[in-house]
C-alpha cells in the first residue's frame, strides 16, 4: 500500500507530536522490547523484532540486484567468452544497486517516511518535532547515524531493546522514530 503524501500530512498534523516523558514512567527495569504507544493512542513505536525485518526486506533488494548481474556475467564470460560484456554487466549491476539505495534510503523516506521494507511490514520514519523527514534529515540518519551505531560491534543498532522510545544512535542523532501505522 503507497501512501500518498497529503494522508502523511494529514497524519502529521493529527498524530505526530513530540515525545514527552516524565522519569515517573520510566524505572531501572523497564525493557521495552514490544511495541511502546506514545502519548496520543494513535501512535505505536515499532519493536525490535519489526525493525529488523524491514531491514532485512531492504538489504535483500539492495543485493538482489548486483547478484542477479554477477550471475548474468558469469555466464556470459565462461559461456560466451565475452569478457568485456560481462564487465559491463558488473557496472550496470552496481550503478542499479546504488541507484535503489539512493531511491529507497533517500527519495522514498522523504517522500513517505518508509522505504520499501519499512513499507512491506507497515512502519514508518518520522521526526520526533512532528515535521516531514527531509533530505538532511534522512542523510543524517543514514551517512552519519549508521556508522556510528556501527561503532561498538553494532551496539547502536541493539539500542531500541533497552531504549525508552525504541530508538537506535541513529535515531537519536537525527531525531526520528520508527512508528507502526
Amino acid at each position: 500500500m503507497f501512501v500518498q503524501p497529503n494522508d502523511f500530512e494529514r497524519k502529521a498534523d493529527s498524530a505526530l507530536r513530540p515525545i514527552e516523558t516524565e522519569s515517573s514512567d520510566l524505572e531501572a527495569n523497564d525493557f521495552p522490547v514490544a511495541p511502546q504507544r506514545r502519548n496520543d493512542a494513535q501512535t505505536v513505536l515499532a519493536s525490535f523484532s519489526l525493525r529488523c525485518s524491514a531491514f532485512l526486506l531492504d538489504y535483500i533488494l539492495t543485493l538482489f540486484i548486483p547478484v542477479v548481474m554477477l550471475m548474468l556475467a558469469t555466464y556470459a564470460k565462461r559461456r560466451w567468452q565475452a569478457p568485456t560484456f560481462a564487465d559491463a554487466l558488473v557496472i550496470i549491476g552496481y550503478l542499479a544497486a546504488a541507484t535503489v539505495i539512493l531511491f529507497n534510503w533517500g527519495y522514498s523516506y522523504v517522500q513517505y517516511g518508509q522505504s520499501f521494507g519499512k513499507r512491506f511490514i507497515g512502519l514508518r520514519v518520522v521526526r520526533t518535532d512532528g515535521q516531514r523527514l527531509d533530505y538532511q534529515t534522512a542523510a543524517l540518519r543514514h551517512l552519519a547515524g549508521y556508522p556510528l551505531s556501527l561503532l561498538g560491534f553494532g551496539l547502536g543498532f541493539l539500542w531500541p531493546l533497552w531504549d525508552a522510545h525504541c530508538q537506535g544512535w541513529h535515531d537519536k542523532l537525527a531525531k526520528t522514530l520508527v512508528i507502526k501505522e
